[in-house]
């Protein structure tokens, strides 16, 4: 158990130290938020959809796809995100802060969270249904949050529009390219390999100092029950109702670690940079990242600690 805690606080602990990097340089004058949201366009059009691509392009599918397993998922994902779209507009009648809200639900941190937890808990190398699980996790979230993120800039939802809106997205871009390489075959030049891989690996530590740049808790407070809502939400509810059920369903070890990536992590660090750029209440957006992230020490480690003690994971 004390491992499993140690390697989520290895996690976490980098993150918090980025965002109050980014935090610091705002608050001593070296950067404006004004000048980092303009960066922030870079971070969404360039750096998210070069790490997504380059994760699904590493992915070895010869290990095989878990079908029970992305079936299950896609379906839970799928209830979640419909509530995520109704829920949130019930709360606020301001587009900006019910999409940031309900992409908050529905957008969990898996790339990021999924290799590290269960290399902790069964070995270097030993991801492959995590690993798999990705394969279908990681797109559809990225739809989701399009959608839901359409939905509160236009308060439309025409289904050729959000389509249009999905497939403009460029992390859906990142990622549709990313299978064309794999299906294909195609390889790519070492020299643009370096570069592919410069830009994702920098992609977390940009994120996050951008995070703590835009991070103000006292501007929060009028918001404070929206940013309570998705909290709870996100960090209680989701892992509540979901766990549970794909333990009944007959999943144990990898295949329930996979899953209690997908149900039990925090808020995506994506979703900031997709927030701002995507029109919806960014402030609101990053405070949930934020929280959830740090709130992850405690929750994975206790959902880690009472999986194992059942003897199931």
């Amino acid at each position: 158990m004390s491992e499993s805690f140690l390697a989520a606080l290895r996690v976490v602990v980098p993150m918090i130290l980025l965002m109050t990097l980014g935090w610091y340089s705002r608050t001593s004058g070296m950067i404006t938020r004004p000048a980092m949201k303009e960066f922030d366009k870079m971070l969404f059009k360039i750096f998210m959809p070069t790490l997504l691509f380059k994760n699904i392009y590493e992915m070895d599918f010869a290990q095989g796809f878990a079908i029970k397993e992305m079936i299950f998922a896609f379906v839970c994902l799928s209830l979640i995100f419909i509530f995520s779209i109704y829920f949130p507009r019930r709360l606020t009648k301001d587009g900006k802060k019910s999409s940031a809200l309900g992409q908050a639900v529905v957008r969990c941190n898996y790339i990021l969270f999924g290799v590290a937890v269960s290399e902790a808990l069964y070995g270097e190398g030993n991801v492959g249904a995590v690993i798999m699980l990705g394969v279908l996790v990681v797109p559809a979230i990225n739809i989701f949050s399009a959608i839901i993120l359409e939905i509160g800039r236009s308060g439309s939802a025409k289904l050729s529009k959000l389509l249009l809106a999905v497939f403009k997205n460029p992390m859906i871009i990142g990622a549709i390219l990313a299978f064309i390489f794999k299906f294909f075959a195609l390889s790519i030049p070492a020299p643009v390999w370096s570069v592919v891989r410069s830009v994702a690996n920098s992609t977390t530590t940009v994120s996050f100092v951008s995070l703590g740049v835009g991070l103000d808790m006292a501007e929060g407070i009028s918001e404070k029950r929206l940013l309570a809502w998705g909290i709870f939400l996100r960090m209680l509810i989701v892992p509540i109702i979901f766990m549970p059920i794909s333990i009944l369903m007959g999943f144990r070890d990898q295949g329930l670690c996979a899953m209690m990536i997908v149900f039990a992590s925090p808020t995506a660090v994506a979703s900031y940079p997709m927030a701002v750029a995507m029109g919806a209440d960014g402030q609101l957006a990053g405070q949930l990242v934020c929280i959830t992230t740090i709130l992850s020490v405690l929750t994975i480690f206790l959902w880690t600690m009472l999986l194992k003690t059942l003897g199931l994971m």
